[in-house]
């Protein structure tokens, strides 16, 4: 929304643009998921039990797209003229008695920086 908002002629739209301060994430995979073959294999179990399936998002998904990676370079672009923030927040399963780099927490909140 925020890419279509910057490239529109609309003044309005613009404006989101220009008062967006920080961006929150929930569990996105920025940069591809070791799961989307796992994904890739599912829909196809579910296409032969007479599901109507389409893969276009689970392979938007996989590690080396390059939808993801237009994507990345994009906003890549958005937050060097914006400047908005970003944080991220992904709920994870927490390693019990694991103490080292917190692998016991059941939550991590990132707060991100792109670099040019």
């Amino acid at each position: 929304m925020l890419l279509r908002a910057s490239e529109s002629d609309r003044m309005v739209q613009q404006a989101l643009c220009k008062s967006t301060q920080a961006i929150l994430f929930l569990g996105t995979p920025h940069q591809g998921s070791a799961y989307a073959d796992i994904g890739e294999t599912i829909r196809r179990i579910a296409s032969i039990a007479g599901f109507d399936t389409a893969n276009q998002n689970i392979h938007a998904l996989k590690i080396d797209s390059a939808l993801l990676e237009d994507c990345g370079e994009r906003f890549q672009k958005l937050h060097n003229r914006y400047g908005f923030e970003i944080h991220t927040f992904q709920e994870a399963r927490g390693m019990k008695g694991t103490q080292i780099l917190n692998l016991n927490e059941k939550v991590a909140t990132h707060a991100c920086s792109l670099d040019a």
